[in-house]
């Protein structure tokens, strides 16, 4: 959950109860910590509702204030429109899962942010954590995660000027990889688009889309267009 905004605390205001005006539901949806996993488990968030952020992955950090790589793996109720509001968030009707919303949610004082802050990529959920372990598809995300690897990502950013040729051709390489198993694990295993951003994350490419590189199709392949 992006929480910049609600940094900006007004010293004159004497707020103690929240208003459910929604302004942190339109920041995004929140990261999943331990006291969330028997709601994941029993089905009152289910893994369609899900997105991964996988470790390394940029982001925004509330307590350093700017984009970064994410230290360790998250698991996010996803977000919905160009804003990425909350997808249990309803306009007229506020949060739809309210007597059963996550941990982060629960803890939130936008008039006080500071222990929402302190659980910032602490004791979170990862996938390995909400999935039984003999689920099917563990071994397919670790072979996903050898393949396609997003820890390097604080690197390209801040070398992304400097890249050679070669580096660009393999994170080209890697797209490819990353779009071609994609594919086969859809069909292999039936997921659906929903399942699938929280078993593996969003595909890599978009992933390198913030930093201005974008992907070209054409009857020879896929292609990074690098500069903006």
């Amino acid at each position: 959950m992006c929480f910049s905004t609600l940094l900006k605390k007004n010293m004159t205001t004497e707020q103690v109860t929240c208003k459910r005006c929604g302004n942190c539901c339109e920041k995004g949806g929140p990261a999943l910590h331990s006291q969330d996993l028997q709601l994941v488990r029993s089905g009152k968030i289910p893994l369609r509702s899900l997105i991964t952020i996988r470790k390394g992955e940029l982001v925004h950090n509330p307590l350093a204030g700017k984009i970064q790589p994410v230290t360790v793996e998250l698991v996010k109720i996803v977000g919905t429109g160009r804003q990425w509001d909350c997808c249990y968030y309803n306009k007229e009707v506020g949060c739809t899962v309210y007597e059963d919303r996550p941990f982060a949610c629960r803890v939130l004082k936008c008039w006080d942010t500071e222990k929402i802050l302190d659980l910032v990529e602490k004791d979170t959920l990862s996938r390995f954590d909400i999935l039984y372990q003999d689920d099917p598809l563990i071994p397919v995300i670790k072979e996903h995660e050898r393949m396609c690897a997003c820890e390097d990502l604080g690197f390209i950013q801040s070398n992304l000027n400097r890249l050679s040729e070669q580096q660009k051709n393999e994170l080209e390489k890697r797209v490819r990889s990353d779009l071609r198993f994609r594919t086969r694990v859809i069909t292999d295993f039936q997921l659906k688009l929903s399942e699938e951003l929280f078993y593996f994350g969003r595909p890599f490419f978009q992933l390198l889309q913030p930093l201005g590189v974008r992907i070209s199709e054409s009857p020879a392949g896929i292609h990074l267009v690098w500069g903006k």
